[in-house]
């Protein structure tokens, strides 16, 4: 059944049911599971938007075969709208990506903070179904997600580990919460009897020592299916509905619509964020005003103070200018080119890195080779234009003779090198060209292959460098 065929019996509107999908700790198949979910809610026609909330490890779009073009962060920069960057998953789900940067919730700009919330609250009243893929662990993210959502899935195995790191996962979210209602899964299990006898050792554990109610949700085989899938990058749940892989997620699916409808709601994820930064904000405040208490802050920390608030105003504002594309691109370009040359004059450094732009200009598919002609031309080697000279400085060190040296002096006639070292040029070349610039032999072929092919290029002996300018 399709989302839309409309047959979906317990659709709501104005909130989501949002739950959270956590474990203890990694490996024991949690994102597989989100995602298997998901896809097996929306089967039952349930309108279902899957979060991926894993700051570290963003798998969901992998899991899918989804290559997502943005994330959050151009939501919370006012770049797009978080319906612009959701990505359409299987049978009408929905996904929003890599959510880096809601982490960081509490340190936003006011008016990123104020968009989040506000984007968070939409999307809520659109789905019936608000999935959250958290980091595994006890991280200040993974808790600050599970705390947001009215319900969470805790996915455990039959390991030792599995077992006690769920049980401090449960430990340290009582301490912040006591609204959430905790669901169990049992995944990776060889049998019925086995999942239901680890659920009832953990449960115990869990009511005895930390006093919190368990749900069992249900359990999930081991599966040589659902390891296949994730290469395949095709979840077990598009197989059809007879299918056990399948079936399991769709047991699963309708447990999870049980349990959550039957539960009343008291509040919402949104609302969750908008609390944080209210108390983010108090607490400012009350610092601020100890702070003047004690003393008056000098005019040179509240000039700081208004830069910085300027700088992320001034960043938030370029990213949408970029992203959305209305400006001209050659206006933009010559802005930024601008802001670098006037950074350079300031501070005497460039604000940026080189060698990752030229690593990007390599890489691109539309690499302009021109482009790194001029620049080899500019700087070979250290912006040295004679020829003769470069040879000298590509002199073995006193050493292995594998190294590259620079003289002390340069004399400005270069015909004072010696007949030695001018001998001597193409063997260090070749060396150089091994041990500086990390030379692709399986791309190009061996070195003195190379060598002998540049030779034959004339019938005098040349420097290497004349030789690849002869190539030209």
């Amino acid at each position: 059944m399709s989302k839309t065929d409309n047959n979906y019996p317990h659709q709501q509107s104005g909130q989501a049911r949002v739950v959270a999908i956590s474990s203890g700790k990694g490996g024991v198949g949690k994102t597989s599971i989100a995602v298997n979910l998901g896809i097996s809610l929306a089967k039952l026609g349930a309108r279902v938007c899957l979060f991926d909330a894993d700051t570290g490890l963003a798998n969901v779009n992998i899991l899918l075969g989804l290559t997502p073009e943005y994330t959050l962060e151009h939501v919370l920069f006012g770049a797009r709208d978080i319906e612009e960057i959701m990505l359409d998953g299987p049978h009408g789900m929905k996904v929003i990506p890599g959510a880096n940067g809601i982490s960081e919730c509490v340190s936003l700009h006011p008016r990123q903070q104020l968009r989040l919330t506000r984007e968070l609250a939409r999307v809520e009243s659109e789905f019936d179904f608000l999935l959250i893929d958290t980091a595994a662990g006890i991280s200040e993210t993974t808790l600050d997600f599970v705390s947001a959502a009215q319900h969470t899935l805790i996915v455990i195995t039959g390991e030792p580990t599995s077992l006690t790191d769920a049980f401090s996962l449960i430990k340290l979210l009582k301490r912040r919460s006591e609204h959430i209602h905790y669901h169990v899964v049992v995944n990776m299990c060889s049998s019925t009897s086995q999942a239901k006898e680890i659920y009832h050792r953990f449960n115990a554990a869990v009511d005895k020592y930390i006093g919190v109610q368990l749900h069992y949700l249900g359990y999930i085989l081991r599966d040589e299916s659902l390891r296949a899938a994730v290469s395949l990058q095709s979840p077990v749940a598009l197989f059809p509905d007879t299918d056990p892989s399948s079936r399991s997620f769709i047991r699963l699916a309708d447990s999870l619509d049980s349990a959550t409808i039957a539960s009343a709601e008291t509040h919402s994820f949104s609302s969750y964020w908008q609390q944080q930064y209210r108390d983010h904000r108090d607490q400012l405040s009350e610092h601020e005003e100890e702070s003047k208490a004690e003393q008056t802050p000098s005019s040179e920390q509240v000039a700081q103070e208004r830069d910085e608030d300027y700088v992320v105003e001034l960043r938030s504002r370029l990213l949408a200018l970029v992203e959305q594309g209305h400006a001209d691109a050659e206006q933009v370009r010559n802005l930024l080119q601008e802001a670098v040359s006037v950074y350079l004059q300031r501070h005497g450094v460039l604000p940026i890195n080189i060698i990752a732009l030229l690593e990007q200009s390599l890489q691109s598919p539309e690499r302009d080779d021109q482009l790194m002609r001029d620049i080899y031309d500019v700087v070979k080697p250290w912006g040295v234009a004679n020829v003769e000279l470069a040879d000298q400085l590509y002199k073995p060190a006193a050493g292995d003779g594998t190294e590259l040296a620079v003289p002390e002096a340069l004399d400005d006639n270069p015909q004072q090198a010696s007949t030695e070292e001018a001998q001597d040029t193409l063997a260090v070349e070749e060396a150089s060209l091994s041990h500086s610039h990390h030379y692709d032999a399986q791309r190009f072929g061996s070195q003195q292959h190379l060598l002998d092919v540049l030779k034959q290029k004339s019938d005098t002996p040349h420097s290497l460098l004349e030789l690849i300018d002869k190539l030209r």
